[in-house]
């Protein structure tokens, strides 16, 4: 059967992400720590990239990857030049950027809007939003050389509901995912999906940063209806997931990884 419409996607579900060249910026720590190893399951080829160099070498070698297929690049998401550096030494190395997970982010300092600073709300969409514009930026740029990929951004349940400890991070958030959507539908003719994914309570580094007390952490909890806050493991797997063949038909969307937490409210049924 002819089928002239279906010409991507390069890699098909049976491939995994075997031998693909993936990304994965914020690697150091959390989200993009579970990532990589993840992509180092999958057989991937791994660059980490983040602003220190010795939590990228940590998260390759929790992986387990041996230094022929993988590389750490210090990279800040903030800095254009650094961005597209990580980017270049990525094809430079393997040849090719086949995909690319974006977990890079900041909360922010809490506190009332009215009370904000200027300094303070323009590091947080310098971070979050910003970065995340130019890591799409030069990466589709690689991959439109290749034929394709796929691109995977960070939002969160802040992405589809206010955050009262943070409204900036909340209005980033918001931000990423109409990037994503514009993004995915500028990329589409070039092959490119772009995807978020969106994780909710997850227990991370900055998630504990924010909430030291176990009392905290219990009651994040239980706001989602599962029960429980997440682990980075899967949320993980959701990027791989987007990132890889097995969603080639999936673009411009926000997978919320959150327990249930956007589902609605949970009421018991009498």
């Amino acid at each position: 059967m002819n089928e002239p419409l279906r010409t991507h996607p390069p890699r098909t579900p049976g491939d995994g992400l075997k031998d693909a060249v993936v990304l994965v910026t914020g690697a150091g720590s959390g989200i993009g720590r579970a990532t990589v190893a993840a992509l180092a399951r999958s057989g991937a080829l791994v660059i980490a990239a983040g602003r220190r160099a010795q939590p990228l070498r940590e998260s390759l070698e929790l992986a387990g990857l041996g230094h022929d297929r993988c590389l750490a690049v210090t990279c800040d998401i903030t800095d254009e030049e650094s961005v597209a550096a990580a980017v270049d030494t990525t094809v430079s190395e393997f040849g090719r950027l086949d995909a690319a997970v974006n977990t890079a982010g900041t909360f922010g300092p809490t506190g009332l809007v009215s009370e904000a600073s200027q300094e303070d709300a323009a590091a947080v969409v310098a971070t979050n939003l910003m970065g995340m514009w130019l890591c799409l930026k030069h990466q589709s740029r690689a991959m439109i050389e290749t034929g394709g990929g796929a691109i995977v951004t960070t939002g969160s349940v802040a992405s589809f509901q206010g955050h009262s400890g943070s409204p900036m991070y909340a209005a980033t958030k918001h931000g990423v995912v109409g990037l994503t959507k514009a993004g995915a539908l500028q990329l589409a003719p070039h092959g490119i999906r772009v995807n978020a994914v969106c994780p909710g309570s997850t227990d991370t580094p900055m998630l504990r940063e924010l909430y030291p007390y176990e009392g905290q952490l219990t009651a994040r909890a239980r706001r989602a209806p599962l029960g429980r806050i997440g682990g980075p493991e899967e949320v993980a797997a959701a990027a791989v997931w987007l990132a890889g063949p097995e969603s080639s038909y999936v673009t411009g969307q926000a997978l919320a990884v959150d327990g249930g937490v956007t589902a609605g409210t949970a009421a018991p049924i009498k």
